[in-house]
């Protein structure tokens, strides 16, 4: 026998059961019932300012904490105002549940004139996440939220969504609180693994490739041990940063649309390509033209992305920590590879594959890497400056380095930091953005003031949307880049906090740490040279 309750009570009820200790949202007249619960619950409510704010907090509390985030969204507008978070989410595989409110059953989807009123709202969710329903009755919102939840532990960790009708949120019924089970990490089949080891203790020459999945998986440490067993060096894509760290003599970087000639010689001259947690897609590989030898081993817990891009000799479905320690244990028990890289050649060519250092962006990064402690977590928007980080700030560890990759939408930065602070409260964040993209979400700017969320925000200055800039060079016809920005460290002070401006990169890195030792938010407005400007 359940309790009597509200639907509204039953998910707040339901989130409890399962641990969640923080949401993010704004209340509507459509979800008073829900916000009516959490008046009395231990579950922390961030109040955003935007819905777009909410996902990507959402976003950034589950990349930092790898906990699940969780956004309260109103129906319609505020549904479509979440959905391009949802999408990045998607894109990154992002644990992120969404709780939408929806108009009275027997009004949905019909456009009776009803306050937010949208066609197919269900629908549209259903292009964005990986499972979502509607609820129509209150005694099912336990096992809706339960199975949301079991689809993001489960298989690849993509955002769910889980809509209820204003009417069954208001309504009672008996109600049975339960919890979804713990994820279980996928083990692969034992006969996978032993192909793979077997084609491994018969190659000469082992590279490792590591992407997203890899971080998700949380692979760094047995992924550095089997490099070590192998002697192989690993590469990885951007979502794949800090997979292994940076620094250890195996770490051959990022490959983010271009790469080195090093790294074209090592691949050719290899024989086997260890893929773990990557689809291989376009902008990692440069449209699928990165040269990886014919015999891959790919390791992914997703089976569509098995072989979808390059032909993969050995397919092993499974989660990728696991594998990857399966396979390090069938490894050492037949002996490892045939033949390896000598020491010697692996130091040389690393110190072929560095990138060299960026005239106009280097002392910056240098000075972003000292201030930010090892297991620091830096927030990345869609800039031109966090492209170079990609290749040339130095990761140290899974779930330290956020970005909005794949579908790329600016805006993320600012909101996805205060979500990891908050996910990740002992660890030092900072988030870098451009001043384009921190004007697609600066609302949020008070958010981090009203929760007191320390965080250093950093914004390179050029007064240009750079990149497309850029892209414009060639022809010299410049339409609607150039941007007016207001002073922000005016901006700072309207809202009563610090901001400091930044003329060079000694000043940058004195700004970070100071702003670290304050409670808050810090605007640190770094003008760099616009495009064209010399270097």
């Amino acid at each position: 026998m359940g309790q009597r309750m509200k639907g509204g009570h039953a998910v707040v009820a339901t989130l409890e059961a399962n641990g969640v200790e923080t949401v993010f949202g704004i209340p509507g007249v459509h979800t008073l019932d829900i916000y009516d619960a959490l008046y009395d619950s231990r579950i922390r409510h961030i109040l955003t300012r935007h819905e777009q704010g909410a996902g990507f907090m959402a976003d950034g509390y589950a990349r930092a904490s790898g906990k699940p985030g969780v956004a309260i969204i109103i129906t319609g507008p505020g549904l479509t105002n979440v959905s391009t978070p949802v999408g990045q989410a998607y894109a990154d595989s992002s644990p992120v549940l969404i709780i939408s409110a929806e108009v009275e059953r027997e009004n949905a989807g019909r456009m009776r004139g009803n306050l937010h009123d949208m066609h197919d709202q269900l629908g549209l969710m259903s292009h964005l996440t990986k499972w979502n329903t509607q609820v129509n009755d209150v005694a099912e919102i336990p096992w809706a939220i339960n199975e949301a939840l079991r689809q993001m532990r489960t298989g690849r960790p993509r955002p769910t969504h889980v809509q209820v009708p204003i009417d069954v949120l208001a309504e009672e019924a008996d109600v049975e609180i339960t919890a979804s089970p713990e994820g279980v990490r996928r083990r692969p089949m034992q006969d996978a693994i032993d192909a793979a080891a077997s084609a491994i203790h018969s190659a000469k020459k082992v590279v490792i490739y590591a992407g997203g999945g890899a971080v998700q998986s949380e692979v760094d440490g047995a992924l550095a041990e089997l490099a070590e067993a192998l002697g192989a060096p690993v590469i990885t894509s951007t979502p794949g940063k800090g997979a292994i760290p940076e620094d250890h003599p195996l770490s051959f970087g990022v490959v983010f649309y271009g790469w080195s000639g090093a790294i074209e010689a090592l691949l050719r001259e290899s024989d086997l390509c260890i893929v773990v947690g990557s689809k291989l897609g376009a902008q990692s590989t440069n449209h699928w033209s990165l040269p990886l030898p014919d015999q891959i081993v790919q390791i992914d817990i997703d089976p569509t992305e098995l072989g979808r891009n390059y032909p993969a000799a050995i397919k092993v479905q499974g989660d990728a920590r696991l594998s990857v320690e399966m396979l390090l244990d069938a490894i050492r028990a037949n002996g490892g590879t045939a033949e390896q890289w000598t020491r010697e050649e692996l130091a040389e060519r690393r110190s072929a594959a560095i990138p060299p250092r960026d005239a106009r962006y280097q002392d910056y990064i240098d000075a972003l890497r000292a201030a930010i402690p090892r297991d620091g977590i830096i927030a990345h928007d869609m800039t031109s400056l966090s492209y170079m980080c990609h290749q040339l700030f130095p990761a140290y560890g899974t779930r330290t380095y956020l970005s909005p990759n794949g579908y790329g939408t600016l805006g993320f930065s600012m909101p996805a930091a205060i979500g990891a602070k908050i996910g990740a409260p002992d660890r030092e964040v900072v988030a870098i953005v451009g001043d384009g993209g921190y004007q697609f979400t600066m609302e949020e700017l008070a958010v981090a003031i009203q929760h007191e969320v320390t965080l250093p925000i950093v914004i390179f200055n050029d007064s240009t949307y750079t990149a497309v800039k850029r892209g414009m060079d060639a022809s010299g016809r410049y339409v609607g880049v150039d941007l007016v920005n207001p002073d922000y460290v005016k901006l700072a002070d309207a809202y009563g906090i610090p901001g400091i401006r930044a003329h060079n990169a000694d000043e940058l890195a004195v700004a970070i740490r100071d702003a670290q030792q304050r409670r808050g938010p810090t605007i640190i407005d770094t003008p760099i040279p616009s495009p064209g400007a010399p270097a």
